[in-house]
């Protein structure tokens, strides 16, 4: 699943490309041994990569409140999902080193087939994605206009 753009003016545009974009990792081939699907969200501050992770929990049937894990870093939620049954929502905006993630078991996360990870700042701990990390750019221009693109 690559190479698509959203532009997005208001949150019926970032609810509809979170319901593509499940849709599209549904049919998306999966590693083998199972692994986890992992969404890495790159974007400025204020982009909507938080916004898009609570759109994205709903469509997968989280029940919680999800908000930014900005100070714990990690959180888990379950889900209703066939597909994925755990929704791992990361912030790595606060993190010195990919090592901090790797302490909070971010490898035994990416052993689970059942599982999606989005990870906000992404960048910050490229070195532990695999391969089929799926990245998702977020983009605010200086006249407000959004866009986000599957890359």
């Amino acid at each position: 699943m690559k190479d698509r753009q959203w532009d997005i003016t208001d949150l019926s545009d970032l609810e509809q490309a979170a319901k593509e974009i499940l849709q599209g990792l549904a049919v998306a081939p999966r590693p083998a041994p199972p692994a986890a699907m992992v969404l890495a969200l790159h974007g400025d501050l204020g982009a909507g990569k938080t916004t898009f992770v609570q759109i994205l929990a709903k469509h997968l049937g989280v029940s919680e409140s999800v908000t930014s894990p900005t100070f714990v870093i990690m959180k888990k939620y379950q889900t209703t999902d066939k597909q994925f049954s755990t929704l791992v929502h990361i912030d790595a905006y606060r993190l010195e080193s990919a090592d901090e993630l790797t302490v909070l078991g971010f490898a035994e996360e990416l052993s689970r087939g059942d599982t999606i990870i989005c990870i906000e700042w992404a960048e910050r701990v490229a070195d532990l994605l695999p391969p089929s990390t799926q990245n998702l750019q977020f983009a605010i221009d200086s006249d407000n206009h959004r866009s986000l693109t599957l890359e």
